[in-house]
């Protein structure tokens, strides 16, 4: 069997965000039906002047909430001068029991046979249940076509055989991918001195870290 996921050595890590501009890149702008629909574009907040909580400004001009369906988490240990930093980079969890999946109604969400979770951008239309399922705060909602939206794992190119862009693009070989279910695998070996993040949630993740903090 196939059952893709992510280990991310934060270890590696420098906090480039290049991981972060690699998935803004592929996604803006871009649909990869049945997969995903485009990315909004802004990170930080709206676009427009007095933007409202339902991603529309009184004058009536679409805004759009910021997404970053791979997020920075930047943890700080030490007093000064010895301080140092880690930094936990968090896609879609991709989990085994996703909660995103049992929230969702009519297939809002599944997960395919090689284990990706994919939220349908058709099917989901309106089901806010789907985000707000996530306990990772890794599924975001796109006021403009009132779905939510997260990390496909780049499911369009592994279909066509190749990576997730941010996979390529990080500098550090940081993201190791692959199959989990193959032991001779480099993301199957690096997987035995792996850790879920916030394991608690029991969601079964397949996406786990080297040297969390």
């Amino acid at each position: 069997m196939v059952r893709y996921g992510f280990v991310i050595d934060t270890t590696r890590c420098q906090g480039c965000s290049v991981c972060f501009s690699a998935c803004k890149d592929e996604f803006v702008g871009n649909d990869f039906l049945p997969y995903s629909k485009s990315q909004p574009d802004t990170q930080y907040g709206y676009y427009g002047q007095s933007a409202t909580p339902d991603g529309v400004s009184p004058g009536g001009a679409w805004v759009i909430p910021g997404q970053s369906w791979i997020k920075d988490t930047t943890v700080e240990k030490g007093t000064y001068p010895n301080v140092s930093a880690r930094f936990v980079y968090t896609p879609c969890m991709h989990c085994d029991n996703a909660p995103c999946v049992t929230a969702a109604q009519n297939g809002g969400a599944y997960t395919r046979p090689d284990g990706i979770v994919i939220i349908d951008p058709q099917k989901s239309t309106g089901q806010t249940a789907i985000m707000d399922a996530c306990p990772y705060g890794v599924v975001y909602w796109n006021s403009a076509l009132n779905i939510p939206q997260k990390c496909t794992m780049c499911a369009h190119l592994i279909d066509a055989g190749s990576n997730p862009k941010c996979v390529d693009a990080c500098p550090m070989s940081a993201i190791t991918f692959g199959n989990l279910d193959d032991p001779n695998s480099a993301v199957s070996k690096a997987a035995k001195n792996a850790a879920a993040l916030h394991p608690e949630y029991g969601t079964k993740p397949k996406v786990t870290y080297i040297g969390l903090p």
